[in-house]
């Protein structure tokens, strides 16, 4: 795993093709239309969720999970585990600094971790794959959008 900047997220998701909007967040392609989705409240269906989610990205070679906004609900998150997390795997700068994790084929487990936190702080979070293969999104007002291409992506172009 490797750390990002947010810039650096920035400059990642633009190398794909992918827009930046306003806020300096990925932008969903058009195509193949993403589908909008509500968070459950209760945490074991979130959980559940995350996993049916993240399983489109197991073969990606890579997938980046980004933090936009954390902090939001306060009483729904556990800063210290999340730290703990991260620093079980050498990592001691705060998510502010380092929003982005970039995560290679091999650490399915790790990047389904990441976005499991996610989905049960309400946190706001882009799960990116670098072949294009599908793209999500978690935010902390409980709902989502997912997007993934129903064909095999050709690397830096929209198929699907």
């Amino acid at each position: 795993m490797k750390v990002l900047t947010k810039d650096e997220c920035q400059q990642w998701c633009e190398r794909l093709g992918l827009g930046v909007s306003e806020f300096g967040t990925p932008v969903f392609p058009s195509q193949p239309a993403p589908t909008d989705f509500d968070i459950p409240s209760d945490a074991g269906r979130r959980v559940a969720l995350a996993r049916e989610h993240l399983a489109t990205f197991r073969d990606s070679p890579e997938v980046l999970v980004w933090m936009t906004e954390w902090g939001v609900w306060p009483s729904s998150e556990r800063m210290h585990m999340f730290d703990r997390f991260r620093l079980s795997y050498g990592l001691n700068s705060p998510l502010i600094e380092h929003p982005g994790h970039l995560l290679a084929r091999v650490e399915f487990e790790t990047t389904s971790s990441l976005a499991t936190f996610a989905i049960l702080f309400l946190w706001d979070c882009y799960v990116v794959a670098s072949d294009r293969r599908a793209m999500l999104f978690y935010c902390h007002d409980e709902f989502g959008t997912f997007g993934a291409n129903s064909v095999e992506p050709v690397s830096g172009t929209n198929a699907g």
